[in-house]
C-alpha cells in the first residue's frame, strides 16, 4: 500500500523550496524596484529655481505652470513655488490662483484634535507633499502677504490665523537619532510621546494682528502681545502697529533658506542645513535719510533646525530602524530554517527579509523642500510723508539694495503694503534693482510728453483706453483714431490685454516688452513692475501691415524724444 502522506511529504519540501526561490526572486526584485524609486533625490525643477534666483520670475513661472496644473503628489509644492514667483513678479491674478490652491489643500488636511498639523494629506486618492510644519506656516504667511498687497485685510487675518497651529514638542535636546531610536522602541511614540505646545511663530501673530486691526475684527492687542511674548525685541514694531503710526508696510524676504539633505544609515534621516550666513538688519532710507533699521522677524534657518517644526520626518526615521530590525530577523530565520525546517521557515525568513527591504526603501529620506523659502523675513511698518524715494537694503550685503522710486504711501487706516523678494550674495545684481525712473510709460504713470504706443515705435505700454488715446492725441498722434481702432491694432498683432495665462494650455503669458504677446502692467511697486518698466528692451517688430505702416509713418516724423516727468 502506497503511503500517500509519505510521498506527499517527500515532494512537499522541494516544492516549497522552489516556491521559496521564486518568491525570493520576485520579492527581491520588488524590493529593488522600490529602493530604486525611493533612494534618489526627487527631481527638482532646476530651470525654475535658477531663474527665480536670477530675479527672472517670469521665466520661473513659465517653468512651473505645467507642473502646478497637475494633480499629483507635488501639486502643493509646485503651487507654492508658482504663487511665490507670481507674487514677486507682481501678477496678483496668477498669484492668487496658485495660492488659493495651496490654501485649499492645506485646509483640506486640517488639524489634529490637539490643533497640531496633520502629518498626511490624501487628496482625490493622491498622497500629497505637505512640507514640514514650518513650510506650511510660511505658506500661510505668504497668502497673508498677497492679500496685504491687495488691501484685503480680512483675508490677511484669516490666512495668518491658520499659520498659528500648535507644535509637537518631544522634549528638550532631541535630535533625529534620539527620536528615531525612541520611535523604533515604542510604536506609539510618534502619536503620543509629544506635548502639544503653542506656536512660536511671531510673524504669524503680527500679520494676524494687522489683519484684525485694519479689518475691524477683535483681538489685535492680544495678538501683538503674543508676538512680543515670543520675541521681546518686537516690542517697538508691535507698538507702531498698535498705534497705527504707519502708512506703508514692507514685507521683505531675503536670501536662500536652508536646504534639506539626507544622511545617516541608508540616508533615512533628514536635516536642514543653512545655505547663507548673513543675518543683518534691514535698512530703509528715504530721500537720503535713514528712517528704519529693523531685525528679521522670522529666521527661517532657526525654524528649520527646531525639531518641533520638523515632526513629519520622524515617521521615516523610525521606519528605517524598523527595516534594519526586520532584515536582521529575516536573515536569522532564513539561516536557522536552512538547518532545521528548510521549507516554511525559509519562506518566512525570505518574506521577513523582503519586507524589511521594502520598509527600508520606503524609509529613505524624502528631501523635497521649498527651495524658494528665504533665510530671513522682515516686516517693516513705516510712516512716510507723501511721495518719496525709498531705498531698501540688508546691512552688510552691498548687492541687496532696492530702490522704490516715486513711492506713494497709503494712509494709517489703509496702508500700502509692498512685497519684495531680495536675494543674497550668490545671485546676480541687475541694474534695474536700483533704477530710479521708469523707461516706459504704463498704467501707473501718465503718458509722457511726445510719447505714443510702444508697438508703433514709442515708449508707452499703457492699456488702450480713452485716457491713453486722449494723451496720444494731445501729443499729435493717432488723431483720427477711436478707442476701438486703437485696440484693433493690438488685436492685429496678436496681443492679448491682461496678465497671466487664460487656461492650463498656455504656459507663457510674457509681456510684449520681453517678447511675449500680453499687454498688462504688473502690480505697482512690485519687483516685476520694476524689472519690466525700468529696464530697456529691444524695439518692437510689428507683424501686421497696418501697424508696420503706422510705425514707419511715425518714425519718419520729426518728434521730441519722450522725457521723464
Amino acid at each position: 500500500m502506497t503511503d500517500h502522506n509519505a510521498v506527499a511529504g517527500t515532494l512537499r519540501v522541494p516544492a516549497l523550496a522552489g516556491v521559496a526561490r521564486r518568491l525570493s526572486t520576485r520579492l527581491t526584485l520588488a524590493a529593488a524596484a522600490v529602493a530604486l524609486a525611493g533612494c534618489g533625490t526627487p527631481p527638482r525643477n532646476t530651470a525654475a529655481i535658477v531663474s527665480y534666483y536670477r530675479y527672472d520670475f517670469t521665466t520661473a513661472r513659465e517653468a512651473l505652470r505645467a507642473d502646478a496644473d497637475r494633480n499629483d503628489e507635488h501639486v502643493l509644492l509646485n503651487n507654492i513655488r508658482l504663487g511665490l514667483a507670481s507674487l514677486a513678479d507682481g501678477d496678483t491674478i496668477e498669484a492668487e490662483r496658485a495660492i488659493a490652491r495651496v490654501f485649499e489643500l492645506l485646509s483640506t488636511a486640517g488639524l489634529n484634535a490637539d490643533r497640531t498639523t496633520a502629518a498626511v494629506l490624501i487628496h482625490e486618492g493622491v498622497k500629497i507633499w505637505k512640507g514640514e510644519p514650518f513650510e506650511q506656516a510660511l505658506a500661510y504667511s505668504w497668502i497673508a502677504a498677497l492679500y496685504a498687497t491687495l488691501g484685503d485685510w480680512e483675508n490677511v487675518r484669516a490666512a495668518a490665523a491658520n499659520a498659528l497651529f500648535r507644535l509637537t514638542d518631544f522634549g528638550a535636546d532631541q535630535n533625529a537619532q534620539t527620536l528615531a531610536r525612541r520611535a523604533a522602541a515604542d510604536p506609539t511614540f510618534l502619536d503620543h510621546g509629544y506635548t502639544a505646545v503653542d506656536t512660536n511663530f511671531a510673524l504669524g501673530f503680527l500679520m494676524q494682528a494687522i489683519g484684525s486691526d485694519l479689518s475691524g475684527a477683535p483681538g489685535a492687542d492680544e495678538q501683538l502681545d503674543a508676538a512680543v511674548k515670543i520675541n521681546p525685541k518686537l516690542a517697538a514694531i508691535a507698538e507702531t502697529l498698535r498705534s497705527r503710526r504707519y502708512n506703508c508696510l514692507l514685507l521683505v524676504d531675503y536670501g536662500k533658506g536652508p536646504t534639506k539633505i539626507a544622511y545617516g544609515p541608508d540616508e533615512a534621516l533628514v536635516k536642514f542645513v543653512p545655505q547663507e550666513h548673513h543675518h543683518g538688519p534691514l535698512v530703509v532710507v528715504s530721500d537720503g535719510l535713514e528712517i528704519a533699521r529693523i531685525e528679521a522677524v522670522c529666521d527661517v534657518d532657526a525654524l528649520a533646525a527646531d525639531h518641533r517644526w520638523n515632526n513629519l520626518e520622524d515617521v521615516r526615521r523610525a521606519k528605517s530602524l524598523v527595516g534594519n530590525m526586520l532584515l536582521a530577523g529575516g536573515a536569522v530565520v532564513f539561516a536557522g530554517g536552512g538547518r532545521r525546517r528548510p521549507g516554511r521557515t525559509q519562506l518566512a525568513g525570505i518574506a521577513m527579509a523582503a519586507a524589511g527591504l521594502l520598509t527600508k526603501a520606503g524609509a529613505r529620506a524624502d528631501t523635497r523642500y521649498l527651495e524658494f523659502a528665504p533665510q530671513s523675513m522682515y516686516l517693516v511698518p513705516l510712516l512716510v510723508d507723501g511721495r518719496c524715494q525709498l531705498t531698501v537694503a540688508i546691512d552688510g550685503d552691498g548687492g541687496s539694495g532696492y530702490v522704490l522710486g516715486d513711492f506713494e504711501p497709503g494712509t494709517p487706516g489703509a496702508p500700502r503694503a509692498v512685497y519684495l523678494r531680495l536675494h543674497g550674495p550668490d545671485s546676480p545684481d541687475p541694474r534695474w534693482l536700483r533704477a530710479h525712473k521708469p523707461v516706459y510709460g504704463n498704467d501707473f504713470t501718465p503718458v509722457r510728453r511726445g510719447d505714443f504706443p510702444w508697438i508703433l515705435g514709442g515708449h508707452d505700454v499703457s492699456a488702450p483706453n480713452r485716457r491713453t488715446l486722449a494723451a496720444y492725441q494731445a501729443n499729435n498722434y493717432l488723431l483720427d483714431f477711436t478707442v476701438g481702432e486703437l485696440r484693433a491694432l493690438y488685436v492685429d498683432e496678436g496681443i492679448r490685454l491682461g496678465s497671466g495665462p487664460t487656461g492650463p494650455q498656455e504656459l507663457s503669458a510674457r509681456h510684449i516688452l520681453e517678447g511675449g504677446w500680453a499687454l498688462f502692467t504688473p502690480q505697482r511697486f512690485s519687483m516685476g513692475y520694476k524689472r519690466l518698466m525700468f529696464s530697456r528692451h529691444p524695439a518692437y517688430q510689428p507683424t501686421s501691415r497696418r501697424v508696420r505702416d503706422l510705425a514707419r509713418q511715425f518714425a519718419a516724423r520729426k518728434h521730441v524724444t519722450p522725457k521723464e516727468q
